[in-house]
């Protein structure tokens, strides 16, 4: 059955963007950054959000200058062994 994966993405984006900017940002910092609450980032990073409210993905793409699908990971069930 497919699935999104969100585990971890979170983190690597913010590498990335440390690694373009010189700027380090926490997990608590990109949600003050992005205008989210800080429980959603802790649990989209964890892997655990049941779901994400459409603005705060955007708000957080923005922050990160990313797109949703940098975020959101499909996982097709069929090609896990």
């Amino acid at each position: 059955m497919p699935e999104i994966i969100t585990t971890n993405r979170l983190t690597i984006l913010l590498g990335r963007l440390q690694a373009v900017t010189g700027q380090r940002v926490t997990l608590r910092g990109l949600a003050a950054l992005a205008g989210v609450p800080k429980d959603l980032v802790y649990r989209l990073d964890a892997g655990e959000a049941r779901y994400v409210d459409l603005d705060a993905l955007a708000n957080l793409c923005r922050a990160l200058n990313c797109s949703p699908a940098d975020i959101l990971i499909w996982k097709d069930g069929a090609s896990q062994n």
